[in-house]
């Protein structure tokens, strides 16, 4: 079993340090700050350009290497959760031009569903609350 395990770990790590080859790690930490930028400006304060790049900058510098490494440690976790042959065709499409330019755009994809995402949950969550605290609050 070691050796199957290690055989999905080797090639998921092919995929992986293909990935982040292509990867745009500055467009997926905007993806971070951006609602955030959005919620304070929602409030009524204006965000300068320049505030944005500062806020940009501290948010490059707190999670890029931490993100970058979480991302490497990507491939254990498809080893124990995907077969050989799952990770074989992820890595295989990603070696294509297409899988390249899919792997580019991932982070404008977050970014233009993130306000959905967040309007969904600040929707929810005033009536979502009140039930897990009561589930929460119930002896058992």
């Amino acid at each position: 079993m070691a050796d199957e395990r290690d055989e999905r770990v080797k090639v998921a790590q092919d995929y992986v340090a293909m990935a982040l080859a292509d990867f745009d790690m500055d467009a997926l930490i905007a993806t971070l700050w951006a609602p955030v930028v959005q919620q304070v400006e929602g409030s009524g304060v204006t965000v300068t350009p320049e505030q944005r790049t500062k806020i940009d900058t501290l948010y490059k510098d707190t999670f890029a290497a931490p993100m970058a490494a979480l991302m490497q440690e990507q491939a254990g976790l498809m080893a124990d959760m995907m077969t050989i042959e799952e990770i074989t065709a992820l890595r295989d499409f990603y070696a294509t031009p297409e899988g390249r330019s899919v792997m580019a755009k991932l982070p404008q994809l977050t970014q233009a569903q993130q306000p959905g995402v967040m309007k969904l949950i600040n929707d929810k969550m005033p009536a979502l609350m009140p039930k897990v605290l009561e589930i929460v609050n119930t002896a058992p």
